[in-house]
Order: C-alpha cells, then sequence, then structure tokens
C-alpha cells in the first residue's frame, strides 16, 4: 500500500488567557444572583404572615447598617414608611 502524505500540524507555541476571561465572566454572573437572591428575601418578608403593613428590618447598604420599616416595593426600590426609597440594587443584605 502506499504512503499518504502527512498532515499539516501546526506548532503550539502560544500562551492562552482563555481561563481569566471564563472566571471573570462567570464571577460577573455571581453578582446579578445577588440581586435575585435579595429580591427572592424582600418578597419572603412581604409575603410572610407576620408582615401586615410594616416590617422593621435591618438593610446593609455599603459598610452601614441602618434599621427601616419597610411597607412594599416600587419598581426597583424598596419603599419605607417614611417615604423613602432604597434602590434594591444598592442593597447588599437584608434580614429581619
Amino acid at each position: 500500500m502506499k504512503e499518504k502524505p502527512k498532515m499539516y500540524q501546526n506548532h503550539i507555541n502560544k500562551i492562552f488567557h482563555n481561563n481569566k476571561q471564563i472566571y471573570n465572566s462567570l464571577d460577573y454572573l455571581n453578582q446579578k444572583n445577588d440581586i435575585r437572591d435579595i429580591r427572592k428575601k424582600i418578597n419572603d418578608i412581604i409575603t410572610a404572615n407576620s408582615f401586615i403593613y410594616s416590617k422593621l428590618v435591618n438593610i446593609k447598604v455599603g459598610n452601614k447598617i441602618i434599621m427601616r420599616k419597610i411597607i412594599g416595593i416600587d419598581h426597583d426600590n424598596l419603599v419605607t414608611i417614611d417615604n423613602e426609597y432604597i434602590p434594591i440594587e444598592s442593597i447588599q443584605d437584608i434580614y429581619v
């Protein structure tokens, strides 16, 4: 049998950086999941049987923990009893 010609094989002498890009994209997705988790916590507080009109909660915004009575959600804001609007994106954690 006749020998066939060999295929061209490129030499691999590159440095690959694609793992860093994948890691960064996954980290970005984890930040988006945190906003969903915060929305779920807020909905759990509002839909609880103990929530009648307002509920005193601790809200972590930046480096501060503030105590406010929340009454509901308006678009992408958390509404307090003092008619203060707190953007949900700025909330890092919320608990009773």
